[in-house]
């Protein structure tokens, strides 16, 4: 477990130490400032993974069709039943590049950010002499920052190292509704429209779940990380806005998937479903003359016919 300590405290705690301290000492001793630049610099350095979950949700939202045309394949409970749509379906992600994995990644990778920031903001701010020795152990040599300690933790009226619930009205109601209202907005403009029932009802679920209880949970935290949330659910949505292409979140997915279901059930693609759509309004739109055109052919297939008997009699006479 000593390795697991080391290698936490060197490549995640120490560095976040030090590049709040550095931010510090660059942005006027504000340290408040120091977590929000630092908030931007992660979330633009994880700018490459939020276009791959971007793409690789889209392309999730896309073989959902199929992958409920695959449950209807397999409906049942038997054991081979659910074997036989496992393995389905992970050769149907494996054929078309997709990793259910993938649609996670920055939320994976800040979830270390995160607990490091947790503890980074009480050992780059310490409360105690103790911890100040501890502060000038973590700091690198060379940090120019060294010079600045102890570093200040009041922002606004804030004390960015104490606990929400303990701010000042209306400080400590409104950090908890910015951080449960922006994870609410930026889940809803980066959400699919799945067109299975079942997988709708859970969206629904984890879009008010993961806010209202981030909310909660806000009221427990340190200021700073709650500053830093908010600012990354902030940053979050601009990013998919202008960088990845805005979703659109409020248009439901209706009617118009049910011809992709129908193609995939009839084994069809979606363009011969199409192709058929436009030849189904084109006969539709011209019935009237294929119609006429049929009656003047009738018209001269009995005109014909009738001359033909009127020939025979007349070589029998």
């Amino acid at each position: 477990m000593e390795i697991f300590g080391l290698l936490w405290n060197e490549i995640i705690m120490r560095p976040m130490v030090n590049s709040l301290a550095i931010l510090y000492d660059v942005l006027f001793d504000n340290f408040g400032l120091s977590i929000i630049v630092f908030t931007l610099l992660i979330r633009f350095a994880l700018i490459p993974l939020t276009i791959r979950q971007t793409k690789q949700m889209k392309a999730m939202s896309g073989l959902q069709p199929k992958i409920k045309a695959l449950q209807e394949k397999y409906k049942g409970k038997s054991k081979d039943a659910r074997s036989n749509l496992s393995r389905e379906t992970m050769r149907l992600y494996k054929e078309n590049g997709v990793s259910p994995i993938g649609c996670l990644g920055p939320f994976v990778i800040q979830m270390p950010i995160w607990f490091g920031l947790f503890r980074a903001l009480f050992k780059a701010v310490p409360p105690t002499p103790e911890g100040m020795a501890n502060l000038n152990g973590l700091l690198y040599s060379w940090n120019p920052a060294r010079s600045s300690v102890p570093l200040s933790s009041d922002f606004l009226g804030m004390d960015l190292v104490g606990l929400v619930s303990s701010q000042t009205p209306p400080i400590n109601i409104l950090l908890p509704v910015l951080v449960g209202g922006t994870m609410w907005l930026t889940q809803k403009t980066t959400m699919t429209r799945p067109t299975d029932p079942r997988q709708q009802s859970t969206n629904q679920i984890m879009l008010w779940m993961l806010p209202i209880m981030f909310g909660f949970f806000t009221f427990q935290f340190p200021t700073g990380l709650a500053i830093y949330i908010l600012f990354s659910n902030i940053a979050g949505f601009v990013i998919q806005y202008f960088v990845t292409g805005r979703q659109n979140p409020f248009k439901s997915a209706g009617s118009a998937d049910q011809p992709v279901l129908a193609a995939v059930g009839s084994g069809t693609t979606g363009a011969e479903t199409e192709t058929s759509d436009r030849e189904g309004t084109s006969d539709d739109a011209d019935a009237p003359i294929h119609r006429k055109n049929r009656r003047r052919s009738n018209r001269s297939r009995s005109r014909d016919s009738r001359s033909k008997s009127r020939r025979s009699r007349n070589r029998r006479r």
